[in-house]
């Protein structure tokens, strides 16, 4: 029987650590878990090295003091090894900080956790996040992720956003948009940054939403929106119907009354596509239905059969539309 070198006590450490790490990184998809619970079961010395790493964790969750020269070097070896491949590096950060025993675990998850999600246009994309909270992004849409001692924070860079917050956790969630923020009390809100205004409507629960440095807080409840302009200054508060507005979530957008420029340019911000309008006036025509985001011909067919139009297909991607 040919023998095989078994795993040193060094490597199961190694993989524990890079296991610890990208589970408390906001990057443990259904797939890691999968692998995570495959590697853990795989042998005794696995499932207790992972515990005695994860009792450390814990235990530095409570310790008041950071020990600066530990932390310097576990950030310098980071630095030295940018270009090894992701699960090597959180290996080496964890494998660093947890064998000196003393760096606060929440400094460590500060420096690292910072994770950029991007989708494409006509993509929309769903993301847990480290504390249980969820990221549903639009289409061609932005968002950074920063999570640390103090606080959970969201940078929406650009597009469209719902944010579903978990609680139980003391930290304060912040989204940032333009130059105001919004901060959850409870809830579970939309965050609509487009042309450098900011609109937030809450799905359900409470919201406090800031315009800018020195605009005063303004709440907001279930069912109700405001928007604030580049400079900061708050709209007045709408009511709106939380099916139709969070309809994109299921691929549909709703529209009621709105003007066809309205309605192309929203179905334009889920595809690539060249519409002509011959007659410009007909962009003023009001439109009322449900249109797919995600099968654009099905949508162009809708609205010529809801309005006074003739439509031409003029090419894989582009339409004429002309005055019937």
């Amino acid at each position: 029987m040919p023998l095989t070198d078994s795993p040193s006590a060094k490597e199961i450490q190694t993989t524990a650590a890079a296991w610890l790490a990208r589970r408390n990184n906001g990057e443990h998809s259904a797939e890691d878990q999968r692998a995570f619970l495959i590697w853990l079961n795989a042998s005794e010395a696995h499932r207790t090295t992972f515990a005695k790493a994860e009792a450390l964790w814990e235990k530095m969750r409570g310790l008041d003091s950071v020990a600066d020269q530990q932390l310097a070097e576990a950030r310098a070896f980071l630095a030295r090894n940018r270009r090894q491949p992701a699960r090597r590096r959180y290996a080496v950060a964890a494998l660093a900080l947890i064998t000196a025993g003393v760096v606060w675990q929440a400094d460590w998850l500060s420096y690292l956790n910072d994770q950029t999600y991007q989708t494409a246009v006509g993509q929309i994309q769903s993301v847990d996040l480290a504390d249980g909270s969820r990221l549903e992004l639009n289409t061609n849409s932005a968002a950074k992720v920063h999570y640390s001692r103090h606080g959970r924070e969201v940078r929406l860079i650009s597009g469209q956003a719902v944010f579903t917050v978990a609680h139980g956790d003391h930290r304060p969630f912040e989204v940032y948009a333009g130059k105001g923020k919004i901060r959850d009390i409870g809830t579970q809100f939309d965050v609509r940054y487009i042309d450098d205004w900011v609109s937030v409507a809450v799905l359900d629960g409470e919201v406090q939403v800031v315009g800018g440095p020195d605009a005063p807080p303004k709440h907001l409840l279930r069912g109700q929106q405001v928007s604030y302009t580049p400079s900061g200054e708050i709209t007045t508060m709408q009511a709106i119907d939380i099916n139709t507005f969070s309809a994109w979530r299921e691929h549909k957008l709703v529209f009621q009354g709105q003007s066809l420029q309205q309605v192309l340019e929203e179905l334009g911000r889920y595809h690539h596509a060249s519409i002509t309008i011959t007659a410009p006036k007909i962009l003023d025509t009001q439109v009322s239905g449900i249109f797919p985001t995600d099968n654009l011909p099905q949508a162009m067919q809708t609205i010529a059969t809801a309005l006074p139009v003739k439509l031409t297909q003029t090419g894989a991607q582009s339409w004429q539309i002309d005055r019937r």
